[in-house]
Parts: structure tokens; C-alpha cells; sequence
């Protein structure tokens, strides 16, 4: 359904639609009924223009427009009302995705805090589907029709760009692991828009990152065991640096078997402390979301290596 055979002017543009959701998946389908894009580790966002101006809103329908002032811009160059669906992304020297630049602008409450985070952290709309357009909703066409309507609108700019589908039987997957990009997301071509669900038209893959890190402190739960693990991992000058707390996977083994390693570690006996530092002796396996040796997003410990070496794999 091509642009030019939208029906003109009948129903304004909605304020905001709750957003179709992604259904986790392990694989991806191959056949030639669905699509595959990039998965981009940035922010759902969902824009509306209503002819006069552009409003931005997040996944749970927040404005946020005046955080995100760049995308305005997309008002001069595209005239006719629309809500777009997409992700605000902020990209790197090396063109990947950087959710922590994302973060930083994120956190900007003043008109000169956003300034110097655009500055600094310049983002990008992602845009991926169209939900209404002059005057006219699009959710119950096939995705493959909705997308011949976004790739008319040929919405490339300065602060968004709408990026290519690739048949299902071509290695996304692959590509994106090498590149460190979050994933891939598979798009059933006859699905229709479905509103705030997660029906199985859309399915996302997420590459996990898998690292051995140290433990350098612990945080205790209601009874003695830990709650959580701080870990560190090692700089090119065998310093620890910081990389985040890991709670998911600590199940009831992992709790009594890291209580046993680390008690002897401690370097103060503060019984009440909030959290107990001990010695890098202990290290874990831990697997994320995001780039290598970035923070670590969603973390599993996935086994314990004590001080003579030994790895025990949690019972996940």
C-alpha cells in the first residue's frame, strides 16, 4: 500500500498508542513469511506530528520531547501528520549503540543540562513502523504493507533514519554478534499492528556476553547469605575496576556455597554493614547484555570459581 493511496484527512492523530511488544526467543525463524532488523539497544520511543508540532513520548507514553529537542527537526522535512514507532539511540565514535550515553540524556532536567548532553551525546530515532498517517490508521495493515508505506516516506535526517529489513534465510544474527549490536528482531510479514501486546508477530533474539569477573564485596539479604555480588574485572594494568552488581541466578546453593567462600575473605567483621568488602579471591561467571567489557545489563551468575580454581556452574 503505497503512500500516495493513503485516504487523505478523516481522524486526527492519536496522542499516543501503547506499543507492540517484543516476544523473547531463543531462535529466529528462516522462512520467507517474516523479516529480520537490528535490534537497537536504545529507548522505545513513539513520535507524533500533527502538522504544527513534534512530540516524543516513551514506551509507557512519558513525554520527553524536551529531552530529545534534535528530532524535532524532522517537522521540516516530512508535512504531513504522522505517529511514528521506533527507538532513540545514541551512537558512538564507531557508529554501535551506547546505552549509557542514552542514560546520560535521560537524566537531563534543565534546558542547559540537555543542551550539553545533546552536544556531547547527540541521539537518533530509529524508525521501524507507521502507525497512522495523514489522517489515516495503518495498525491493521500487514506489516509488509506498513513498511512500503515508511520506506516512501523516506525518513532519513540528521537525528533519524529508518534502517533496512533483511530476508529471513540471510545470517542477521551472525553479523550483529560480531559487530557487539544487541540482537536481532524477526517481524512476521502478514501481522498486523497489535497495540501494547506481545502476540508472537515480533520476536527478539538478545546476544549475551559471557565473562569471568572477581568478587570484591557482598550485600546481605534477610538471612546470612549474600543477595548480591559486587564484581570488578581486571584493566590492562591489572587494576579492578568496577563492573556492577549481580543478584539473578543466586539461588539458594550459590547463595550457602558464596557465604562459605567469602566469609574468610572479609576484611572487616562488620556484621551489620550494608556491604561486606572482602579479598579478590573468588571469581564468577556472569553473562549480560551489552558490549564486551561494557557495564553489565540483565547479569546471570552462571557459576563460582574458588580460590584453588574450581568452577561450579549454577543450577539455572
Amino acid at each position: 500500500m503505497p503512500y500516495s493511496r493513503v485516504v487523505p484527512a478523516v481522524e486526527c492523530v492519536p496522542e499516543f498508542i501503547a506499543p507492540m511488544l517484543l516476544t523473547p526467543s531463543e531462535g529466529l525463524p528462516d522462512d520467507a513469511g517474516w523479516v529480520h532488523e537490528v535490534k537497537w539497544d536504545g529507548m522505545r520511543a513513539q513520535l507524533r506530528f500533527d502538522g504544527r508540532r513534534v512530540t516524543v513520548r516513551s514506551r509507557y507514553g512519558r513525554d520527553c520531547s524536551e529531552q530529545f529537542p534534535e528530532v524535532h527537526a524532522i517537522a521540516t522535512m516530512h508535512t504531513t501528520p504522522v505517529l511514528l514507532d521506533g527507538e532513540l539511540v545514541c551512537f558512538d565514535a564507531e557508529g554501535c549503540p551506547d546505552f549509557e550515553q542514552l542514560r546520560s540524556r535521560l537524566r537531563c532536567g534543565t534546558p542547559s543540562a540537555v543542551a550539553g548532553a545533546r552536544a556531547q551525546s547527540p541521539a537518533t530515532l530509529v524508525i521501524f513502523d507507521v502507525l497512522h498517517l495523514a489522517g489515516k490508521a495503518t495498525r491493521k495493515l500487514a506489516y509488509r504493507e506498513r513498511r512500503a508505506v515508511l520506506d516512501e516516506l523516506t525518513l532519513t535526517g540528521p537525528a533519524w533514519r529508518t534502517p533496512r529489513v533483511f530476508a529471513a534465510d540471510e545470517d542477521l544474527a551472525a553479523v550483529t554478534c560480531k559487530h557487539h549490536l544487541e540482537g536481532v528482531v524477526a517481524k512476521r510479514l502478514s501481522s498486523a499492528y497489535q497495540p501494547g501486546r506481545r502476540a508472537g508477530a515480533w520476536l527478539k533474539h538478545k546476544h549475551r556476553q559471557r565473562e569471568r569477573l572477581t568478587v570484591t564485596a557482598w550485600r546481605p539479604g534477610n538471612g546470612r547469605e549474600p543477595d548480591e555480588v559486587l564484581v570488578a574485572r581486571r584493566d590492562h594494568d591489572g587494576e579492578l575496576r568496577y563492573a556492577g552488581g549481580v543478584r539473578f541466578g543466586l539461588r539458594a546453593a550459590e547463595r550457602a556455597r558464596l557465604r562459605g567462600l567469602l566469609i574468610d575473605l572479609e576484611r572487616l567483621r562488620a556484621r551489620r554493614a550494608r556491604v561486606r568488602w572482602v579479598r579478590p579471591l573468588v571469581e564468577v561467571d556472569v553473562d549480560y547484555h551489552g558490549r564486551p567489557g561494557g557495564p553489565l545489563r540483565d547479569p546471570i551468575l552462571r557459576g563460582i570459581t574458588d580460590r584453588s580454581g574450581r568452577l561450579t556452574r549454577a543450577a539455572n
